[in-house]
């Protein structure tokens, strides 16, 4: 069997990635037979992922070596790749990030990305990738950077300015292919369920979908040279009437598919990450005159998101246990976008998957230096963006305010300046007053002092 690569996992108790990391190491051919380090510095959860991991090499019976730090640089050497995945108080400061911004006038119903939250997880999260990164240099010069931390783009873009030397990537789960463009083809009811698509039909669908992680857009989808497109307008707005009766009996409908719809519909695209989409977005932001057809997002609910966290840490303490079974765990489990792109490099395989990366020509009117997520086809050497073509109007616009926001949010968590953070904020497609912009700012530095760099209080 061909050595497999090393990996090293950093944050691999996230409640996302650290159990789709494991079951793909063990299961695919290619990287069962190499490394996989698990770091994190929550340790009660780190020696669940321990007993996860150990449980399934050991049900598979796969030579995967296996190597526990709470310390990332005692596990460097050696490495193939450096998947990223942490979060600084992840869930704690998105809650403070939401309802700070939303007392401000600028509701955040994700917080994580774009907007005041993800302005102030960039700050956050900036200095720590830059510390690893450093080290990374000095210990693994030649491993290959897997960035999952949101802001994907702002993490990105910053890995691009101050670490251009070192080969990186960044991803996002949601445009997770064959399954994203599988989903396309379902909806767009080429065939009805997803067990009857096969590579010779994937081949006769052109689909052109991208933009900026979170910020999507599927701009074109042809199958034998009929527009699709009408079909996935339609489906969505089937979606939109679907009502779903409340205790009352009152009917409600689903907000965020709404939106979708008023989007779609207005724009003339479909956005493809909604959730998020909605936010970035003034128009549902609650300002409106009209009353008819007002569509207003809501604030991110801090607590569903523990609720759903203390469910993630039941199944990793049961899985870990033996509560429940690892055949279970295997048979159930699915892999993770990285090491799908991993299996791929590894293998010379040229897939082609979305990924976070500078343009390169491929939006022909945008910059090369756009960090976009698009289709790419990558190896061990270099990521490559497919041609994509023009981003029809008015999307271009759209998305350039959104780089602007984090280029100026990345710029501001490097140099500690004010200036430059209002300027972020301001950015932001959702800020619409300046006094309160200010408030806000004011407001979140005070909050969260304990959590950001000393110099932005010199």
């Amino acid at each position: 069997m061909t050595k497999g690569p090393k990996v090293v996992l950093i944050g691999a108790a996230s409640a996302f990635f650290g159990r789709q990391t494991i079951w793909s190491m063990v299961s695919k051919p290619a990287l069962c037979n190499g490394t996989l380090a698990l770091v994190d510095v929550d340790v009660p959860k780190l020696r669940w992922i321990e007993k996860i991991a150990r449980r399934a090499i050991e049900a598979t019976g796969v030579p995967l070596k296996l190597e526990i730090a709470t310390d990332y640089r005692k596990v460097l050497k050696g490495a193939d790749f450096v998947s990223l995945a942490f979060a600084v108080e992840g869930v704690k400061l998105r809650g403070v990030d939401a309802d700070i911004s939303t007392r401000h006038g600028m509701i955040m119903c994700s917080a994580d990305t774009i907007g005041p939250g993800g302005t102030m997880r960039t700050l956050r999260e900036i200095p720590r990738q830059n510390k690893i990164l450093k080290d990374i240099e000095k210990m693994c010069p030649d491993a290959w950077v897997i960035n999952w931390v949101n802001p994907t783009a702002a993490m990105g873009i910053a890995m691009m300015r101050h670490f251009p030397k070192i080969k990186m990537l960044a991803l996002c789960d949601g445009p997770h292919n064959p399954r994203f463009d599988d989903g396309l083809i379902v909806c767009a009811g080429i065939v009805k369920s997803h067990d009857k698509i096969t590579d010779a039909l994937r081949s006769r669908v052109d689909i052109r979908s991208g933009g900026v992680n979170h910020f999507t857009w599927l701009v074109e989808m042809n199958h034998r040279g009929r527009d699709m497109t009408p079909r996935i307008k339609s489906a969505l707005h089937r979606s939109t009437q679907a009502e779903h009766r409340a205790k009352s009996g009152e009917a409600k409908r689903n907000l965020t598919n709404d939106i979708s719809w008023q989007i779609a519909d207005a724009i003339g695209y479909v956005p493809m990450c909604t959730w998020h989409t909605q936010e970035y977005l003034p128009y549902f932001q609650g300002h409106d005159v009209a009353k008819k057809d007002v569509l207003t997002i809501k604030k991110w609910l801090v607590a569903e998101r523990w609720e759903w966290m203390r469910s993630v840490w039941a199944d990793m303490r049961n899985t870990a246990s033996g509560k429940r079974p690892i055949d279970d765990f295997l048979k159930h489990e699915t892999s993770d976008h990285a090491s799908d792109i991993i299996e791929s490099m590894w293998t010379g395989q040229r897939k082609k998957f979305y990924i976070n990366t500078s343009n390169n020509g491929a939006v022909t009117n945008m910059t090369d230096d756009a960090f976009l997520e698009i289709p790419c086809v990558v190896d061990m050497n270099r990521v490559s963006p497919l041609p994509f073509g023009e981003m029809p109007r008015p999307l271009p616009g759209f998305l350039q305010r959104v780089l602007d926001e984090h280029e100026l949010a990345v710029e501001a968590a490097v140099t500690y300046d004010h200036k430059v953070l209002r300027q972020a904020f301001l950015a932001s497609m959702v800020a619409v007053s300046i006094p309160d912009v200010d408030a806000c700012i004011k407001d979140l530095l005070r909050r969260e002092r304990p959590y950001l760099h000393k110099n932005w209080y010199r």
